[in-house]
């Protein structure tokens, strides 16, 4: 890689370490916020940070003078609406560690939807690291009754962004990527604030109490860190450092981010692992690590 990759991957792995300590603060504010809320504020929170770097730097957004844009951005800011919904609604039935070594199975998924969609030649070591992360997620649950609806949900997560993973590396080579990244951030905004209302509305004046009136500091550590870094940061950088990265390699990237999830667990929130879900955890990774062998 060049020094410009260079640069975007270790951007990137921030981005991963946010991601992953960020699911013990999301499962903490999840206990006072509803999902679909958490996420309108979140992403609310990322359009007007995002807005306001580009005034600072004089940079003008074109979200509706390229239709291509707007098309794909939209498109884009769907998939990130399902999978950031799914996950946290799974965030309120399952714990954080479980969470992140579920959603990093998107880093699996990632070489097998290239495969299917873009008719890339799938070599044998993806089939391996797909058996690797099976087993791995059969210790990790406790088998299949214990995999419940909290697990289920955070798989569709993990499905979501293996999808907006691969559609991204389509789409940011023939788009402005801050035109295209604000599209993408309005749109899960709109979609969670509607779905909030229309899911959630008995839930809303508590909200508003918790948020506004009477704020608690927990919530809004978990909106801000979120909404800055976990997301106006984390989707800029991505969706630039695709434009320099292969998917797989971003995928390879964020096999990470389940391992901060599992320390941010431990530290921030005193979960506890048994030793078998240790071992399903090793074999989810090492299942990431040899499907992501591809070059």
């Amino acid at each position: 890689m060049n020094k410009t990759a260079h640069f975007w991957a270790w951007m990137l792995l921030f981005v991963s370490f946010v991601w992953g300590v960020e699911f013990s603060l999301v499962h903490q504010a999840l206990d006072k916020l509803t999902p679909h809320l958490f996420n309108a504020v979140r992403f609310l929170i990322a359009v007007i940070t995002l807005q306001l770097w580009c005034l600072w730097r004089g940079t003008r957004l074109t979200l509706l003078e390229n239709t291509d844009t707007l098309k794909h951005g939209v498109v884009l800011g769907t998939l990130l609406y399902a999978g950031f919904a799914t996950q946290s609604i799974g965030l309120q039935y399952t714990t954080a560690s479980n969470a992140g070594f579920i959603t990093g199975l998107n880093c699996v998924m990632v070489p097998i939807i290239a495969a299917l969609w873009l008719r890339q030649k799938m070599r044998y070591w993806v089939w391996l690291g797909v058996g690797s992360a099976t087993m791995g997620t059969f210790f990790l649950t406790g088998g299949v009754s214990g995999f419940g609806v909290g697990e289920s949900w955070v798989m569709i997560c993990a499905l979501s962004f293996a999808l907006h993973i691969v559609y991204t590396g389509i789409y940011t080579q023939e788009a402005d990527a801050l035109s295209l990244s604000q599209v993408q951030l309005i749109t899960v905004t709109v979609l969670s604030a509607l779905s909030a209302i229309i899911f959630e509305r008995p839930a809303l004046t508590d909200a508003a109490d918790i948020l506004i009136f009477n704020p608690h500091w927990q919530p809004w550590i978990a909106i801000l860190i979120g909404g800055i870094l976990g997301t106006g940061l984390a989707y800029v950088a991505q969706t630039i450092g695709q434009k320099f990265l292969e998917s797989w390699r971003v995928a390879l990237i964020y096999t990470t981010e389940p391992l901060f999830a599992a320390v941010g667990g431990v530290l921030i929130l005193g979960e506890s692992l048994s030793a078998l879900a240790w071992l399903g955890g090793l074999f989810i990774l090492a299942g990431m690590l040899v499907a992501e062998l591809i070059d």
